[in-house]
């Protein structure tokens, strides 16, 4: 399937409200740093990084630092494009009849890898980067991820009726199963930990981790409301989990620190009416980008935008 011979959409749906844009470049308080026994308030710089009409969704940062992969809407159809953060407008990866979703950087910033479905069927694909020819890894009913090493992919299939989270070579050969999940859930933002050694991934509201030689699932202590994304502390000292709890009226997602380290509790990154999706973070650590939206007291939320934090200290 060669997606880089097939014309570009005219449309695209994705900007934010106004007063969203003149939140950029504001510090401080949009994070709030609010483990105080680790860091006072820090200040953090806040880039904006796309501005579409519509909504942009599910960022992900290259590994060298370069530029964020994310998803937005053509003609109906959701599409995976690249903003380079040296600037420049947003440039379309994917062009064809069909939605795509999570995409995720190979270790060499060169490649992209996304879930999408042709003629009903689910499937992983990769493209390069720079555009050009697509080609199927394997059967999904998610979107998986890649290795920090380079060497496998993580991904969730269907056999007899439950989803296996499975480990397979980079190309998609080898396949073996790390566990079985009874039935067939919502599952998403599967995501590899910086050793290579655990994944962790959301099923509807919750999160778990497992070790990929198996064993039993461990589900993160994230309360009960409604999860929005995640991703790994640079440190690997836990997870930066997108949550409504704590919120009141219109449902907004803020950023929380849920500490690997027994009976720590977790702490609020984020607060106000901007809510925070899917965040992302860079592998040296010092920069996060995430999907954020205005959310108004009548709590349609329909727009939404890229930024990144830069200067995180965790």
């Amino acid at each position: 399937m060669n997606q880089a011979a097939k014309p570009q959409r005219s449309r695209v749906p994705w900007a934010l409200a106004a007063v969203v844009g003149l939140c950029s470049g504001l510090a401080g308080y949009v994070i709030h740093a609010a483990r105080v026994n680790r860091i006072p308030k820090q200040v953090v710089q806040v880039e904006r990084l796309t501005d579409m009409p519509g909504s942009e969704e599910t960022p992900a940062i290259s590994p060298d630092g370069k530029a964020v992969a994310f998803v937005a809407a053509v003609g109906g159809k959701r599409q995976i494009w690249i903003v380079q953060l040296a600037g420049g407008p947003p440039r379309a990866i994917t062009k064809d009849d069909a939605d795509h979703y999570g995409p995720r950087w190979s270790a060499d910033s060169k490649s992209l890898i996304y879930l999408a479905s042709y003629l009903g069927s689910n499937a992983i694909w990769e493209t390069p980067a720079a555009g050009g020819m697509a080609r199927m890894l394997v059967d999904a009913v998610a979107p998986g991820d890649l290795s920090h090493d380079g060497k496998s992919l993580a991904f969730f299939r269907l056999r007899d009726g439950s989803a296996e989270l499975t480990i397979a070579d980079r190309n998609g050969s080898n396949p073996r199963i790390v566990t079985k999940t009874p039935g067939v859930g919502i599952y998403s933002n599967l995501r590899w930990d910086l050793s290579d050694q655990k994944l962790a991934y959301q099923e509807g509201r919750n999160l778990f981790v497992s070790g990929i030689s198996g064993g039993e699932q461990v589900r993160a202590a994230i309360g009960d409301a409604p999860v929005a994304g995640f991703a790994w502390a640079p440190d690997n000292a836990g997870l930066i989990v997108s949550s409504s709890r704590d919120t009141s009226g219109p449902l907004v997602y803020n950023l929380w620190l849920i500490p690997r380290k027994e009976g720590s509790l977790p702490s609020q990154l984020t607060f106000g009416e901007l809510s925070y999706a899917t965040p992302d973070i860079s592998s040296a650590g010092g920069s996060m980008v995430v999907s954020r939206a205005f959310v108004p007291p009548s709590g349609s939320m329909a727009e939404a935008d890229i930024v990144m934090f830069s200067g995180l200290k965790w």
